[in-house]
């Protein structure tokens, strides 16, 4: 195998650390490069550049080194022993055995021979090892450096597990995650029934995934603007427009499991919520409409002393006594209730949830997805988990019971659903996932077709348990080292992962792995366009050769 793309051969190695190659004389590769090796029986060896290293042939190339000067002599005598006494190599972490024939691939257990040539993957190389073939998949972008090389993934493997897009602040998730659900609607816009369609149910904290996506130089058309017949739009905001309908929460709809995910961004406590539970039991449908009046009105009065005399000084540190609850509780319960219902989507003395999810129910399960917008609310943390928490627990409710009533008949169930949060953290962190519903949701898989898609600054925070089931993670520039631990931990050839990571750039480069993906990669994610079509990331839009020399489309980040 020697031609342009050889780049060094086989000097040693190891198969549980990395193999080492000796870079030909004028050849480069760089960290993240994608590399192949033959080995006995007509297969393939494919890694990743992993390190690059300095090495002498012996020590007194480098003891005694030439001198800097620009003299003929020191010119002579660094060119003598450049690529002979010194000379560059890389490590190459292997990870697949690639079958070229159309056969099976197989995670690598043999290794090349020594000087065995290595050249940079090819396409051919790359798809087979993603065995995309024929199949519908998504482009996740460049290899770093490799400019002519994408790889794809099979878009049913990639949401048929839930997914997370890691990263800091401004390094491309939002990107990233637009270009996935856009392929994913576009290809369940093409399935014939639907049953068949995946869809998604987006909690949009910046209203990033409707007609438009923001960005510094501008914006672009995102989900509702691309797929205008197959993507409807709900909003919190009273006055909003070209949406399905307005969203609204009614008192009698906040239950007391609403209100632990909400510890960690408001004002109440463990034994505050605990608190709720004795409220609801003692005090009805009404409990919360109850609680925040001033003052302790007659029909909590009747029902808590019944036919008994009750004293005349009724006030609320007699109610929560007469319940059995402490005093600060009671009232951190309260001060808590009163700063969610002056919210303006929240609605006094009547139900409004259950109406609203029938609606984005028979929409999910119609075969469109649902973008859920918070307009000015999305700054609001607090409104953000309440909503998002209240919805996604009733809409699952709604799906496992349309699973356990088809009782095993396909075409009685329920459509797939992607559930996509922000702020996972906030949800799923180590104190809240036993009792949030997306917690749930990551233990059981796809059990009853409902899966995340999570987007996250700060791993880390979120519960070993529930990221372990995060099939496939996106990996942007991460700053501390504990974020970077939560995701590789569990991963074989995580030293090396953590190299990778450290090295991204802090915009549009990621590592992907996991679940939908032979081996990791590290990639350059595809751009955002001025001018763009729906489902631009589906392989078959890939596959419309652009003429030789043609630039790219100018996008987001240039």
């Amino acid at each position: 195998m020697s031609g342009p793309n050889q780049v060094g051969v086989v000097v040693g190695g190891s198969l549980t650390k990395s193999l080492e190659v000796r870079l030909d004389p004028g050849a480069s590769a760089a960290l993240g490069h994608y590399v192949m090796a033959p080995l006995d029986g007509g297969a393939q060896l494919l890694g990743m550049v992993t390190d690059i290293v300095l090495r002498s042939a012996e020590a007194g190339s480098v003891s005694w080194p030439p001198p800097a000067g620009d003299d003929p002599a020191s010119a002579l005598l660094r060119e003598v022993l450049q690529d002979t006494g010194v000379y560059t190599a890389v490590e190459v972490t292997p990870y697949l055995e690639v079958d070229l024939t159309g056969g099976d691939n197989a995670r690598a257990r043999r290794l090349p021979r020594h000087f065995a040539p290595v050249a940079l993957a090819d396409q051919e190389t790359i798809d087979a090892a993603f065995a995309v073939d024929e199949k519908a998949s998504i482009n996740l972008g460049t290899p770093l450096g490799m400019d002519r090389v994408e790889v794809c993934v099979d878009i049913e493997k990639l949401f048929e597990r839930s997914a997370g897009v890691f990263g800091k602040s401004g390094t491309g998730k939002t990107v990233i995650a637009v270009e996935m659900l856009d392929a994913r609607v576009q290809h369940s816009a093409n399935r014939p029934t639907s049953a068949d369609r995946t869809v998604a149910l987006v909690f949009d904290m910046h209203d990033d995934y409707g007609q438009r996506i923001k960005f510094e130089g501008g914006e672009r058309a995102s989900l509702k603007g691309l797929h205008p017949q197959d993507v409807a739009v709900y909003s919190l905001e009273r006055n909003a427009i070209n949406v399905e309908r307005r969203i609204e929460i009614g008192t009698r709809d906040i239950k007391p499991e609403d209100l632990d995910v909400l510890r960690d961004v408001t004002s109440l406590t463990a034994p505050g919520v605990e608190a709720s539970h004795e409220c609801e039991a003692r005090l009805g449908i009404d409990w919360v409409d109850e609680i925040t009046q001033p003052v302790p009105s007659a029909a909590v009065v009747r029902r808590l002393w019944g036919d008994e005399d009750a004293p005349e000084d009724v006030n609320w540190a007699r109610v929560a006594s007469r319940m059995g609850v402490h005093p600060g509780s009671f009232d951190n319960l309260r001060r808590g209730l009163r700063s969610l219902v002056r919210r303006e989507f929240v609605r006094s003395g009547e139900s409004q949830v259950n109406d609203v999810i029938n609606h984005v129910v028979k929409t999910l399960q119609g075969g469109k997805s649902v973008v859920v917008q918070f307009g000015r609310h999305g700054n609001d943390l607090t409104s953000y988990m309440l909503v998002a928490n209240m919805l996604s627990r009733r809409i699952w409710e709604e799906y496992r019971e349309a699973k356990e009533q088809a009782q095993g008949n396909r075409t009685k169930e329920p459509n797939r659903l992607v559930i996509v949060i922000e702020e996972a953290h906030k949800f799923v962190d180590r104190a809240l996932a036993g009792q949030s519903i997306f917690g749930q949701i990551a233990r059981e898989l796809r059990k009853y077709n409902v899966t995340l898609f999570v987007i996250d600054q700060r791993p880390s925070q979120i519960d070993s348990e529930v990221l372990s089931q995060i099939g496939t993670k996106f990996c942007f520039q991460l700053d501390s080292d504990a974020d970077v631990d939560a995701l590789v931990g569990g991963v074989a050839g995580r030293a090396a992962l953590r190299q990778v990571i450290a090295s991204l750039e802090s915009r549009q480069q990621a590592l992907v792995f996991g679940h939908a993906l032979p081996m990791p990669v590290i990639v350059r994610p595809p751009d955002l366009p001025a001018v763009r079509t729906p489902g631009a990331s589906l392989r078959d839009r890939l596959q419309q050769q652009r003429p030789a020399g043609a630039p790219s489309p100018a996008g987001l980040f240039g």
